[in-house]
Order: structure tokens, then C-alpha cells, then sequence
């Protein structure tokens, strides 16, 4: 297998196999499809993206050059996205993905800066398109360290769209109960185009009665989950 560079590139992993075809295997996303990688930068899922025919966007907060050399089918870029780019377009990406949030980097990811953060990835989407929430890989020290499956769930189910959860390689007995393993949750998005003031606000209103401690807000509802399946 080899770049359009002529570069060799090894077989994909058997995680990044599973994570494309969670990504791709969703209603509307086929070749041709807008994809926008937010602050993932693993050269294996870009391609594999891109070799199926995906338009990828992929945004690297520290070497976007080196990305785009090594990946030249991509269109790679420095930071984050410039939202306003498609606040004044009619048309968006078909899928967003985005990795879990690191607990050193954000206290809470109930708070207004990351509410209105994903809100602004919302607002990316055209309607009926896919944001997705990469979980951590499946060793134990970045699931200690990366907010779990029931914070991310928690936090998209304040905005409107169909919720779902995929348990990836090695953690397919993934449960509400548990903290460790690599997921996926994603929220597909009315169809109903909503504009970027109303995904704001939604953020904003939400952030204003959602707990301070997003962890231990889930820990609770994993309890009461618990005793509601007893």
C-alpha cells in the first residue's frame, strides 16, 4: 500500500480498521463524503480515510506541514478549523470527529469553554451529518486520564440528534459501568438545519445547570443505572 507520494505504508492496525469502519459505516458517508479530523493527527486513519474516497480535513495544533507531506490526499491545517469558514456556508462536513477530551487539559467538559467548543464543531456539520467522540486507546493509563464513556454521552445528550455508542477493539462487552476501553459516541444531527447562534445557545444554556464535576456527575448515573437494570 503506498501514498500518492510513491510512500510505502504499512497495514493499519486492527484498531484503526475497526475505528474506520465505525467512522464510515453510517448513513450518507461514502466516497466523496467532508470529514473533519479536530486534533487528530494519526497518519494510519487518515489515509485509510482517504483511500476510500473521504474528503479529509484533518487540524494539528504543533506540525500540520509534516502531516500534509506525509499525507498530501488530505487537506491538513494549523489549529482549529476557522469556524467562521462555515458559518456562511450552506454547506458543511458530513462527519466531525473528535477525540475525548485529556482530564489535565479540561477540568469538566460540562463547562461553557467546552460546550460552546463542541457546539462550534456542531455548526459544522451539514444537516443529518455525524459528530463523533473518539475514546482512548484501550490501556489502562489513558483511560485513567481521559474522561470516560458516560461523560462524553452525557454531554452530547444536552444537544438534539440520535445518540449512539461503539464499543471498539478489545472492549466489545463495553457497558455503562465501565471506564476503560476505546469507544466511539457520536450524535447525528437533525435534519432540520439549526444555525450557529441556536447550537450557542443551546451550549450556554446547558452549561449553566450541568454539574461542575463531569466525572463525578457520571459516576452517579452509573449508580442510578445500575439500580434501575437491578
Amino acid at each position: 500500500m503506498v501514498n500518492s507520494n510513491g510512500q510505502k505504508l504499512p497495514k493499519p492496525s486492527s484498531v484503526i480498521t475497526e475505528t474506520v469502519r465505525c467512522l464510515v459505516d453510517r448513513p450518507g458517508i461514502g466516497p466523496g463524503s467532508r470529514v473533519l479530523l479536530c486534533g487528530i493527527s494519526d497518519t494510519e486513519l487518515i489515509h485509510e480515510l482517504t483511500s476510500l474516497g473521504l474528503l479529509v480535513t484533518c487540524t494539528d495544533e504543533e506540525d500540520a506541514d509534516s502531516l500534509q507531506e506525509a499525507i498530501p490526499e488530505a487537506e491538513c491545517c494549523e489549529g482549529n478549523a476557522p469556524r467562521a469558514q462555515f458559518d456562511q456556508s450552506d454547506t458543511g462536513f458530513d462527519l466531525v470527529v473528535v477525540p475525548v477530551s485529556a482530564k489535565s487539559q479540561c477540568h469538566s467538559i460540562f463547562s461553557r469553554a467546552s460546550m460552546m467548543e463542541l457546539a462550534g464543531r456542531l455548526a459544522c456539520l451539514q444537516p443529518g451529518g455525524f459528530l463523533v467522540q473518539l475514546g482512548p486507546t484501550g490501556d489502562a493509563d489513558s483511560a485513567r486520564t481521559t474522561h470516560s464513556l458516560q461523560c462524553c454521552l452525557s454531554q452530547v445528550s444536552v444537544f438534539p440528534g440520535q445518540r449512539s455508542i461503539h464499543p471498539l477493539a478489545g472492549s466489545r462487552r463495553l457497558r455503562f459501568s465501565r471506564h476503560s476501553g476505546q469507544f466511539a459516541v457520536s450524535l447525528q444531527i437533525p435534519n432540520q438545519r439549526l444555525s450557529p447562534f441556536e447550537w450557542d445557545s443551546l451550549a450556554m444554556n446547558s452549561s449553566k445547570h450541568l454539574p461542575t464535576d463531569c466525572c463525578e456527575y457520571s459516576t452517579e448515573q452509573n449508580e442510578t443505572n445500575t439500580r434501575r437494570a437491578a
